[in-house]
Protein backbone atom coordinates (compact mmCIF):
# COMPACT_ATOMS: atom_id res chain seq x y z
CA UNK A 1 0.00 0.00 0.00
CA UNK A 2 1.33 3.40 -0.99
CA UNK A 3 1.10 5.96 1.81
CA UNK A 4 1.64 9.69 1.58
CA UNK A 5 3.87 10.89 4.43
CA UNK A 6 3.87 14.59 5.21
CA UNK A 7 7.18 14.40 7.05
CA UNK A 8 8.93 11.07 7.76
CA UNK A 9 10.74 12.61 10.73
CA UNK A 10 7.48 13.22 12.61
CA UNK A 11 5.25 10.87 14.58
CA UNK A 12 2.44 11.85 12.24
CA UNK A 13 2.00 12.52 8.59
CA UNK A 14 -0.12 13.88 7.04
CA UNK A 15 -30.54 12.57 -18.89
CA UNK A 16 -32.92 14.88 -20.29
CA UNK A 17 -32.18 18.50 -21.22
CA UNK A 18 -33.96 21.00 -19.02
CA UNK A 19 -35.02 23.28 -21.86
CA UNK A 20 -38.34 21.51 -21.58
CA UNK A 21 -41.85 22.84 -21.65
CA UNK A 22 -43.57 23.57 -18.36
CA UNK A 23 -47.34 23.45 -17.96
CA UNK A 24 -49.13 26.56 -19.12
CA UNK A 25 -50.16 28.24 -22.32
CA UNK A 26 -48.15 31.42 -22.12
CA UNK A 27 -51.44 33.26 -22.34
CA UNK A 28 -51.64 36.99 -21.68
CA UNK A 29 -54.43 39.47 -21.50
CA UNK A 30 -55.43 41.35 -24.69
CA UNK A 31 -52.84 43.87 -25.80
CA UNK A 32 -49.92 41.44 -25.35
CA UNK A 33 -48.10 39.43 -27.99
CA UNK A 34 -46.91 35.83 -28.07
CA UNK A 35 -43.41 36.99 -28.97
CA UNK A 36 -42.53 40.52 -27.98
CA UNK A 37 -39.13 42.16 -28.10
CA UNK A 38 -38.16 45.43 -26.51
CA UNK A 39 -34.68 46.85 -25.97
CA UNK A 40 -32.60 44.04 -24.44
CA UNK A 41 -35.78 42.41 -23.17
CA UNK A 42 -37.17 39.23 -24.67
CA UNK A 43 -40.39 37.41 -23.89
CA UNK A 44 -40.62 33.79 -25.02
CA UNK A 45 -43.75 31.72 -25.44
CA UNK A 46 -43.50 27.94 -25.17
CA UNK A 47 -46.82 26.81 -26.58
CA UNK A 48 -48.62 27.19 -29.88
CA UNK A 49 -51.38 29.81 -30.16
CA UNK A 50 -54.66 28.20 -29.02
CA UNK A 51 -57.92 28.67 -30.78
CA UNK A 52 -59.87 31.88 -30.18
CA UNK A 53 -62.58 29.96 -28.35
CA UNK A 54 -60.06 28.35 -26.00
CA UNK A 55 -58.44 31.75 -25.41
CA UNK A 56 -61.75 33.30 -24.41
CA UNK A 57 -62.60 30.35 -22.16
CA UNK A 58 -59.24 30.52 -20.38
CA UNK A 59 -59.43 34.27 -19.96
CA UNK A 60 -62.80 33.79 -18.34
CA UNK A 61 -61.66 31.16 -15.82
CA UNK A 62 -58.04 32.31 -15.17
CA UNK A 63 -57.16 35.03 -12.61
CA UNK A 64 -55.55 38.03 -14.27
CA UNK A 65 -51.76 38.16 -14.40
CA UNK A 66 -49.59 41.24 -14.65
CA UNK A 67 -48.69 41.69 -18.33
CA UNK A 68 -45.42 39.83 -18.98
CA UNK A 69 -43.77 42.70 -20.83
CA UNK A 70 -44.83 45.03 -18.05
CA UNK A 71 -43.21 42.82 -15.44
CA UNK A 72 -39.87 42.73 -17.22
CA UNK A 73 -39.86 46.47 -17.83
CA UNK A 74 -40.81 47.08 -14.19
CA UNK A 75 -37.89 44.98 -12.97
CA UNK A 76 -35.48 46.98 -15.13
CA UNK A 77 -37.10 50.20 -13.91
CA UNK A 78 -36.58 49.19 -10.28
CA UNK A 79 -32.86 48.74 -10.96
CA UNK A 80 -32.63 52.20 -12.49
CA UNK A 81 -34.44 53.76 -9.52
CA UNK A 82 -31.73 52.35 -7.28
CA UNK A 83 -28.94 53.77 -9.42
CA UNK A 84 -28.01 50.50 -11.14
CA UNK A 85 -27.21 50.57 -14.83
CA UNK A 86 -29.25 48.54 -17.27
CA UNK A 87 -26.02 46.99 -18.53
CA UNK A 88 -25.10 45.80 -15.01
CA UNK A 89 -28.13 43.55 -14.45
CA UNK A 90 -29.33 40.24 -15.85
CA UNK A 91 -32.40 38.20 -15.05
CA UNK A 92 -34.30 35.18 -16.30
CA UNK A 93 -37.67 34.24 -14.81
CA UNK A 94 -40.16 31.51 -15.70
CA UNK A 95 -43.74 32.55 -14.98
CA UNK A 96 -46.40 30.01 -13.95
CA UNK A 97 -47.92 30.46 -17.43
CA UNK A 98 -44.81 28.85 -18.94
CA UNK A 99 -43.51 32.10 -20.38
CA UNK A 100 -40.01 33.37 -19.70
CA UNK A 101 -39.03 37.00 -19.25
CA UNK A 102 -35.40 37.95 -19.56
CA UNK A 103 -33.05 40.88 -19.61
CA UNK A 104 -29.58 40.05 -20.87
CA UNK A 105 -30.40 36.47 -19.92
CA UNK A 106 -27.51 34.95 -21.89
CA UNK A 107 -24.85 37.45 -20.81
CA UNK A 108 -22.05 35.67 -19.01
CA UNK A 109 -21.28 37.03 -15.57
CA UNK A 110 -19.52 35.93 -12.39
CA UNK A 111 -22.15 33.96 -10.44
CA UNK A 112 -20.41 34.23 -7.04
CA UNK A 113 -21.83 31.65 -4.61
CA UNK A 114 -24.69 30.71 -6.95
CA UNK A 115 -22.01 28.42 -8.40
CA UNK A 116 -22.85 26.16 -5.46
CA UNK A 117 -26.19 25.38 -7.15
CA UNK A 118 -24.27 23.77 -10.01
CA UNK A 119 -22.19 21.68 -7.61
CA UNK A 120 -25.24 20.54 -5.64
CA UNK A 121 -27.36 19.70 -8.69
CA UNK A 122 -24.60 17.88 -10.59
CA UNK A 123 -23.46 15.91 -7.52
CA UNK A 124 -27.03 14.87 -6.63
CA UNK A 125 -27.76 13.85 -10.22
CA UNK A 126 -24.55 11.90 -10.79
CA UNK A 127 -23.68 10.54 -7.34
CA UNK A 128 -27.10 10.45 -5.70
CA UNK A 129 -28.25 11.88 -2.35
CA UNK A 130 -27.08 8.77 -0.47
CA UNK A 131 -23.52 8.84 -1.81
CA UNK A 132 -21.27 8.05 1.15
CA UNK A 133 -18.35 10.27 2.14
CA UNK A 134 -16.09 7.95 4.10
CA UNK A 135 -13.13 8.60 6.40
CA UNK A 136 -11.50 5.47 7.81
CA UNK A 137 -8.98 4.69 10.55
CA UNK A 138 -6.89 1.54 9.98
CA UNK A 139 -4.21 -0.24 11.97
CA UNK A 140 -1.23 -1.61 10.06
CA UNK A 141 -0.05 -4.37 12.32
CA UNK A 142 -1.02 -6.81 15.04
CA UNK A 143 -1.67 -6.03 18.70
CA UNK A 144 0.48 -7.94 21.20
CA UNK A 145 0.39 -7.30 24.96
CA UNK A 146 -0.98 -3.77 24.47
CA UNK A 147 1.54 -2.89 21.73
CA UNK A 148 0.39 -2.10 18.20
CA UNK A 149 3.30 -3.37 16.16
CA UNK A 150 2.77 -0.96 13.31
CA UNK A 151 1.20 2.33 12.33
CA UNK A 152 -2.22 3.93 12.38
CA UNK A 153 -3.44 5.12 9.00
CA UNK A 154 -6.24 7.61 8.27
CA UNK A 155 -7.67 7.40 4.76
CA UNK A 156 -9.47 10.54 3.61
CA UNK A 157 -12.47 10.50 1.29
CA UNK A 158 -13.08 14.21 0.81
CA UNK A 159 -15.75 14.64 3.49
CA UNK A 160 -15.73 18.40 4.16
CA UNK A 161 -17.28 18.18 7.61
CA UNK A 162 -15.45 15.88 10.01
CA UNK A 163 -16.19 17.52 13.35
CA UNK A 164 -18.39 20.14 11.72
CA UNK A 165 -20.22 22.80 13.69
CA UNK A 166 -22.97 20.49 14.95
CA UNK A 167 -21.42 20.45 18.45
CA UNK A 168 -20.20 23.89 19.48
CA UNK A 169 -19.14 22.70 22.93
CA UNK A 170 -16.75 20.03 21.62
CA UNK A 171 -14.87 20.75 18.40
CA UNK A 172 -13.51 17.19 18.27
CA UNK A 173 -16.70 15.32 19.14
CA UNK A 174 -16.67 13.11 16.07
CA UNK A 175 -13.12 11.82 16.62
CA UNK A 176 -13.64 10.84 20.26
CA UNK A 177 -15.23 7.47 19.40
CA UNK A 178 -12.01 6.65 17.54
CA UNK A 179 -10.04 7.08 20.75
CA UNK A 180 -12.57 4.95 22.61
CA UNK A 181 -12.21 2.25 19.96
CA UNK A 182 -8.40 2.24 20.23
CA UNK A 183 -8.62 1.94 24.01
CA UNK A 184 -11.19 -0.82 23.63
CA UNK A 185 -8.73 -2.82 21.53
CA UNK A 186 -6.35 -2.77 24.47
CA UNK A 187 -3.76 -0.59 22.74
CA UNK A 188 -1.40 1.07 25.21
CA UNK A 189 1.48 1.89 22.88
CA UNK A 190 1.89 2.39 19.15
CA UNK A 191 5.27 1.36 17.81
CA UNK A 192 4.96 3.34 14.60
CA UNK A 193 3.33 6.63 13.64
CA UNK A 194 -0.01 8.16 12.74
CA UNK A 195 -0.10 8.40 8.94
CA UNK A 196 -2.40 9.97 6.38
CA UNK A 197 -3.41 8.73 2.93
CA UNK A 198 -4.73 11.80 1.10
CA UNK A 199 -4.39 10.60 -2.49
CA UNK A 200 -8.15 10.61 -3.07
CA UNK A 201 -8.07 14.33 -3.97
CA UNK A 202 -5.00 15.49 -5.87
CA UNK A 203 -3.52 18.93 -6.16
CA UNK A 204 -3.70 22.02 -4.02
CA UNK A 205 -6.76 22.79 -1.94
CA UNK A 206 -6.29 26.51 -2.60
CA UNK A 207 -7.35 27.72 -6.04
CA UNK A 208 -4.87 30.04 -7.79
CA UNK A 209 -7.70 32.46 -8.66
CA UNK A 210 -8.46 33.25 -5.02
CA UNK A 211 -7.29 36.59 -3.59
CA UNK A 212 -3.86 36.05 -2.04
CA UNK A 213 -4.41 38.65 0.66
CA UNK A 214 -7.50 36.79 1.93
CA UNK A 215 -6.24 33.19 2.05
CA UNK A 216 -6.21 33.08 5.86
CA UNK A 217 -9.90 34.12 6.05
CA UNK A 218 -12.35 31.31 6.88
CA UNK A 219 -14.10 31.60 3.51
CA UNK A 220 -10.82 30.74 1.74
CA UNK A 221 -10.22 27.53 3.73
CA UNK A 222 -8.37 24.93 1.64
CA UNK A 223 -10.11 21.65 0.83
CA UNK A 224 -8.56 18.20 0.87
CA UNK A 225 -9.14 14.50 1.31
CA UNK A 226 -9.04 15.07 5.08
CA UNK A 227 -10.86 18.07 6.55
CA UNK A 228 -11.36 18.93 10.21
CA UNK A 229 -13.23 21.76 11.97
CA UNK A 230 -13.90 23.52 8.63
CA UNK A 231 -10.09 23.55 8.17
CA UNK A 232 -9.95 26.49 10.54
CA UNK A 233 -8.42 27.36 13.87
CA UNK A 234 -10.85 28.90 16.34
CA UNK A 235 -9.23 31.98 17.90
CA UNK A 236 -11.09 32.61 21.16
CA UNK A 237 -10.37 36.12 22.46
CA UNK A 238 -11.34 37.28 25.95
CA UNK A 239 -12.28 37.76 28.62
CA UNK A 240 -9.92 40.33 30.10
CA UNK A 241 -8.70 39.27 33.55
CA UNK A 242 -6.56 41.59 35.66
CA UNK A 243 -5.67 43.60 32.58
CA UNK A 244 -4.57 40.58 30.56
CA UNK A 245 -6.46 39.59 27.41
CA UNK A 246 -6.97 35.83 27.21
CA UNK A 247 -6.40 34.20 23.80
CA UNK A 248 -6.91 30.49 23.12
CA UNK A 249 -6.41 28.50 19.92
CA UNK A 250 -8.80 25.58 19.39
CA UNK A 251 -8.50 22.72 18.75
CA UNK A 252 -5.07 22.39 20.33
CA UNK A 253 -2.37 20.43 18.52
CA UNK A 254 1.44 20.23 18.37
CA UNK A 255 1.95 22.41 15.32
CA UNK A 256 0.21 25.53 16.64
CA UNK A 257 1.99 28.40 18.36
CA UNK A 258 0.55 31.69 19.57
CA UNK A 259 1.96 35.21 19.88
CA UNK A 260 -0.47 37.21 21.98
CA UNK A 261 0.27 40.91 21.60
CA UNK A 262 -3.18 42.12 22.58
CA UNK A 263 -3.58 44.82 25.19
CA UNK A 264 -6.81 45.79 26.89
CA UNK A 265 -8.48 49.17 26.52
CA UNK A 266 -11.37 50.89 28.26
CA UNK A 267 -12.21 53.02 25.22
CA UNK A 268 -14.64 51.67 22.64
CA UNK A 269 -13.09 53.76 19.89
CA UNK A 270 -9.75 52.00 20.43
CA UNK A 271 -11.24 48.49 20.21
CA UNK A 272 -9.44 47.09 17.17
CA UNK A 273 -7.47 43.88 16.83
CA UNK A 274 -5.79 41.91 14.09
CA UNK A 275 -5.27 38.15 13.61
CA UNK A 276 -2.56 36.90 11.29
CA UNK A 277 -0.91 33.65 10.25
CA UNK A 278 2.11 33.33 8.04
CA UNK A 279 1.01 32.00 4.66
CA UNK A 280 2.49 28.53 5.08
CA UNK A 281 3.13 28.44 8.81
CA UNK A 282 1.29 27.53 12.00
CA UNK A 283 2.20 30.54 14.13
CA UNK A 284 -0.80 32.75 14.89
CA UNK A 285 -0.30 36.36 15.96
CA UNK A 286 -3.05 38.37 17.65
CA UNK A 287 -2.33 42.07 18.10
CA UNK A 288 -4.10 45.37 18.75
CA UNK A 289 -6.44 46.58 21.47
CA UNK A 290 -9.35 44.66 22.98
CA UNK A 291 -12.19 46.30 24.91
CA UNK A 292 -12.05 45.17 28.52
CA UNK A 293 -15.85 44.87 28.83
CA UNK A 294 -16.51 43.08 25.52
CA UNK A 295 -16.47 39.52 26.89
CA UNK A 296 -15.46 36.50 24.81
CA UNK A 297 -15.30 36.53 21.01
CA UNK A 298 -14.43 33.82 18.52
CA UNK A 299 -12.74 34.45 15.18
CA UNK A 300 -11.48 31.95 12.61
CA UNK A 301 -8.29 31.60 10.63
CA UNK A 302 -7.48 28.89 8.09
CA UNK A 303 -4.98 26.07 8.51
CA UNK A 304 -2.12 25.95 5.99
CA UNK A 305 -2.49 22.21 5.34
CA UNK A 306 -5.69 20.24 6.07
CA UNK A 307 -4.09 16.79 6.32
CA UNK A 308 -1.27 17.99 8.53
CA UNK A 309 -3.80 19.64 10.83
CA UNK A 310 -6.08 16.59 10.94
CA UNK A 311 -3.39 14.08 11.81
CA UNK A 312 -1.57 16.25 14.35
CA UNK A 313 -4.86 16.82 16.20
CA UNK A 314 -5.56 13.08 16.18
CA UNK A 315 -2.04 12.37 17.46
CA UNK A 316 -2.53 14.74 20.40
CA UNK A 317 -5.89 13.14 21.24
CA UNK A 318 -4.28 9.69 21.23
CA UNK A 319 -1.42 10.78 23.47
CA UNK A 320 -3.76 12.70 25.80
CA UNK A 321 -5.74 9.48 26.27
CA UNK A 322 -2.64 7.78 27.69
CA UNK A 323 -1.60 5.85 24.58
CA UNK A 324 2.11 6.30 23.82
CA UNK A 325 3.14 6.88 20.20
CA UNK A 326 6.80 5.90 19.63
CA UNK A 327 7.00 7.38 16.14
CA UNK A 328 9.32 4.77 14.62
CA UNK A 329 9.54 4.59 10.84
CA UNK A 330 8.47 1.04 10.05
CA UNK A 331 8.09 -1.02 6.91
CA UNK A 332 4.42 -0.80 5.88
CA UNK A 333 2.45 -3.86 6.93
CA UNK A 334 0.95 -6.14 4.29
CA UNK A 335 -2.41 -6.23 6.06
CA UNK A 336 -4.63 -3.33 7.10
CA UNK A 337 -7.44 -3.79 9.62
CA UNK A 338 -10.29 -1.31 10.03
CA UNK A 339 -10.57 0.29 13.44
CA UNK A 340 -13.28 2.92 12.98
CA UNK A 341 -15.13 4.80 10.24
CA UNK A 342 -16.95 8.12 9.93
CA UNK A 343 -19.52 8.27 7.15
CA UNK A 344 -21.80 11.08 6.01
CA UNK A 345 -24.16 11.19 3.06
CA UNK A 346 -23.93 13.79 0.33
CA UNK A 347 -27.41 15.05 1.18
CA UNK A 348 -26.43 15.68 4.81
CA UNK A 349 -23.67 18.09 3.71
CA UNK A 350 -25.84 20.25 1.44
CA UNK A 351 -27.81 22.38 3.95
CA UNK A 352 -24.63 23.91 5.40
CA UNK A 353 -23.14 24.36 1.94
CA UNK A 354 -26.24 26.10 0.58
CA UNK A 355 -27.87 27.83 3.56
CA UNK A 356 -24.61 29.06 5.11
CA UNK A 357 -22.77 29.32 1.78
CA UNK A 358 -19.85 27.29 3.12
CA UNK A 359 -17.14 27.50 0.46
CA UNK A 360 -15.09 24.60 1.79
CA UNK A 361 -18.03 22.23 1.40
CA UNK A 362 -18.64 23.29 -2.19
CA UNK A 363 -15.02 22.98 -3.25
CA UNK A 364 -14.56 19.62 -1.54
CA UNK A 365 -17.76 18.17 -3.01
CA UNK A 366 -16.94 19.48 -6.48
CA UNK A 367 -13.54 17.76 -6.27
CA UNK A 368 -15.19 14.55 -5.00
CA UNK A 369 -17.44 14.64 -8.07
CA UNK A 370 -14.39 15.09 -10.28
CA UNK A 371 -12.76 12.07 -8.65
CA UNK A 372 -15.84 9.86 -8.83
CA UNK A 373 -16.23 10.80 -12.50
CA UNK A 374 -12.82 9.35 -13.33
CA UNK A 375 -10.55 12.33 -12.60
CA UNK A 376 -7.89 12.85 -9.97
CA UNK A 377 -9.96 15.00 -7.65
CA UNK A 378 -8.20 18.26 -8.45
CA UNK A 379 -9.89 21.54 -9.29
CA UNK A 380 -8.93 20.92 -12.91
CA UNK A 381 -10.70 17.55 -12.91
CA UNK A 382 -14.01 18.85 -11.59
CA UNK A 383 -14.39 21.73 -14.07
CA UNK A 384 -15.16 19.68 -17.21
CA UNK A 385 -17.53 17.43 -15.27
CA UNK A 386 -19.64 20.35 -14.04
CA UNK A 387 -19.61 22.08 -17.42
CA UNK A 388 -20.56 18.88 -19.25
CA UNK A 389 -23.52 18.38 -16.91
CA UNK A 390 -24.70 21.94 -17.50
CA UNK A 391 -24.40 21.60 -21.28
CA UNK A 392 -26.24 18.28 -21.36
CA UNK A 393 -28.99 19.06 -18.87
CA UNK A 394 -29.42 22.82 -19.04
CA UNK A 395 -28.34 23.70 -22.59
CA UNK A 396 -25.44 25.81 -21.29
CA UNK A 397 -23.57 27.86 -23.85
CA UNK A 398 -19.98 26.93 -24.68
CA UNK A 399 -18.69 30.15 -23.15
CA UNK A 400 -19.53 28.97 -19.63
CA UNK A 401 -16.44 28.86 -17.41
CA UNK A 402 -16.15 26.88 -14.16
CA UNK A 403 -12.98 27.36 -12.15
CA UNK A 404 -14.00 26.30 -8.63
CA UNK A 405 -17.04 25.00 -6.78
CA UNK A 406 -17.47 27.80 -4.26
CA UNK A 407 -17.78 30.72 -6.65
CA UNK A 408 -14.82 32.57 -5.12
CA UNK A 409 -13.05 32.76 -8.45
CA UNK A 410 -13.93 35.88 -10.40
CA UNK A 411 -13.15 33.95 -13.59
CA UNK A 412 -16.24 31.76 -13.23
CA UNK A 413 -18.81 32.67 -15.90
CA UNK A 414 -22.47 31.64 -15.96
CA UNK A 415 -25.59 33.37 -17.26
CA UNK A 416 -28.95 33.97 -15.62
CA UNK A 417 -30.72 31.75 -18.15
CA UNK A 418 -28.68 28.63 -17.40
CA UNK A 419 -29.19 29.04 -13.64
CA UNK A 420 -32.94 29.42 -14.18
CA UNK A 421 -32.92 26.29 -16.34
CA UNK A 422 -30.97 24.46 -13.63
CA UNK A 423 -33.71 25.30 -11.14
CA UNK A 424 -36.34 24.04 -13.57
CA UNK A 425 -34.39 20.80 -13.69
CA UNK A 426 -34.40 20.68 -9.91
CA UNK A 427 -38.20 21.06 -9.80
CA UNK A 428 -38.78 17.94 -11.92
CA UNK A 429 -35.95 15.68 -10.67
CA UNK A 430 -36.30 12.88 -8.14
CA UNK A 431 -33.47 14.43 -6.11
CA UNK A 432 -34.83 17.96 -6.43
CA UNK A 433 -36.49 18.07 -3.02
CA UNK A 434 -33.11 17.45 -1.36
CA UNK A 435 -31.63 20.51 -3.03
CA UNK A 436 -34.68 22.70 -2.43
CA UNK A 437 -34.74 21.73 1.26
CA UNK A 438 -31.10 22.81 1.50
CA UNK A 439 -31.74 26.34 0.24
CA UNK A 440 -32.17 29.35 2.49
CA UNK A 441 -35.74 30.42 3.13
CA UNK A 442 -36.59 34.11 3.09
CA UNK A 443 -36.87 35.64 6.58
CA UNK A 444 -36.30 32.20 8.12
CA UNK A 445 -32.72 30.91 7.90
CA UNK A 446 -29.32 30.95 6.25
CA UNK A 447 -28.18 33.88 4.19
CA UNK A 448 -31.81 34.96 3.66
CA UNK A 449 -32.68 35.12 7.36
CA UNK A 450 -32.63 38.94 7.36
CA UNK A 451 -34.28 39.40 3.97
CA UNK A 452 -38.00 39.52 3.13
CA UNK A 453 -38.98 40.28 6.72
CA UNK A 454 -42.40 41.95 7.05
CA UNK A 455 -42.98 41.00 3.43
CA UNK A 456 -45.58 38.81 1.70
CA UNK A 457 -42.56 36.78 0.52
CA UNK A 458 -41.57 35.83 4.07
CA UNK A 459 -41.18 32.04 3.97
CA UNK A 460 -42.06 31.99 0.25
CA UNK A 461 -38.60 32.34 -1.30
CA UNK A 462 -36.09 29.48 -1.43
CA UNK A 463 -32.85 30.68 -2.94
CA UNK A 464 -29.07 30.77 -3.06
CA UNK A 465 -27.34 34.07 -2.57
CA UNK A 466 -23.95 35.08 -3.92
CA UNK A 467 -21.65 37.99 -3.14
CA UNK A 468 -18.12 38.86 -4.16
CA UNK A 469 -16.70 42.32 -4.81
CA UNK A 470 -18.95 44.07 -7.33
CA UNK A 471 -21.25 41.05 -7.72
CA UNK A 472 -24.58 40.09 -6.14
CA UNK A 473 -26.57 37.09 -7.35
CA UNK A 474 -29.81 35.45 -6.25
CA UNK A 475 -31.27 32.29 -7.79
CA UNK A 476 -34.09 30.08 -6.56
CA UNK A 477 -37.85 29.73 -6.60
CA UNK A 478 -40.76 31.85 -5.44
CA UNK A 479 -43.54 29.68 -4.03
CA UNK A 480 -46.98 31.25 -4.16
CA UNK A 481 -50.41 29.62 -3.96
CA UNK A 482 -49.01 26.17 -4.72
CA UNK A 483 -46.96 27.29 -7.73
CA UNK A 484 -43.17 27.54 -7.95
CA UNK A 485 -41.58 30.10 -10.24
CA UNK A 486 -37.82 29.68 -10.86
CA UNK A 487 -35.71 32.79 -11.25
CA UNK A 488 -32.19 34.16 -11.37
CA UNK A 489 -31.15 37.79 -10.87
CA UNK A 490 -27.51 38.86 -11.20
CA UNK A 491 -25.80 42.20 -10.68
CA UNK A 492 -22.20 42.66 -11.78
CA UNK A 493 -20.85 46.17 -11.92
CA UNK A 494 -19.37 48.88 -9.77
CA UNK A 495 -17.93 48.23 -6.34
CA UNK A 496 -20.07 49.50 -3.48
CA UNK A 497 -23.39 48.81 -5.19
CA UNK A 498 -24.09 45.25 -4.00
CA UNK A 499 -26.39 46.48 -1.20
CA UNK A 500 -28.51 48.29 -3.78
CA UNK A 501 -28.39 45.18 -5.94
CA UNK A 502 -29.85 43.08 -3.13
CA UNK A 503 -32.60 45.67 -2.70
CA UNK A 504 -33.30 45.43 -6.44
CA UNK A 505 -33.51 41.65 -6.22
CA UNK A 506 -35.99 41.80 -3.33
CA UNK A 507 -38.15 44.36 -5.10
CA UNK A 508 -38.06 42.29 -8.28
CA UNK A 509 -39.37 39.24 -6.48
CA UNK A 510 -42.20 41.29 -5.00
CA UNK A 511 -43.14 42.24 -8.55
CA UNK A 512 -42.99 38.56 -9.53
CA UNK A 513 -45.18 37.67 -6.54
CA UNK A 514 -47.72 40.22 -7.73
CA UNK A 515 -47.64 38.67 -11.20
CA UNK A 516 -48.34 35.29 -9.60
CA UNK A 517 -51.50 36.62 -7.99
CA UNK A 518 -50.26 38.68 -5.06
CA UNK A 519 -51.44 42.14 -4.18
CA UNK A 520 -48.43 44.14 -2.99
CA UNK A 521 -45.91 45.98 -5.11
CA UNK A 522 -42.39 46.92 -3.96
CA UNK A 523 -41.98 50.01 -1.84
CA UNK A 524 -40.86 53.13 -3.65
Amino acid sequence: MMILLLDPSRRYASSQPCDFELPGLGLRRPGGFWMQRSKKLTVHSYRAVPSLLLCLLLLWITPPLLAVSGLGDSIVAQAKKLGLKESEISFSIRLPTGEVIEHRGSQLRAPASCMKLVVAAAALAQLGPDHSLKTELLRLGEIEDGLLKGDLLVIGGGDPAICGRENKDDLLWELRPWITQLKGLGIERIEGRVLADVRYLSGSGVHPDWPVDQLTRWYCAPSGALNLNDNCIDVVIGPVVEGQVSVQLKPEHPLLSLRNRLVSTSKKKDHLYHIARSQRGWEVTVSGKFLATSGERTEWITVPDPADGFVSVLLKMIEDSGIEVSGKKLTPAAKATSVATIQHTLSSRLPVMLKQSQNLYADALARVLGRESGGDGSFASMSPVLKSWLVKNCSAQEGVVIRDGSGLSRRNLLDARVLRKLLERVLVSRWGAVLLDGLSVGAVDGTLARRFRSSPLSGKVRAKTGTIRGVSSLAGVVEWKGVSSPFCLIYQGRNGYTSRARDWQDRSLLLLQKAMGGTLAPSK
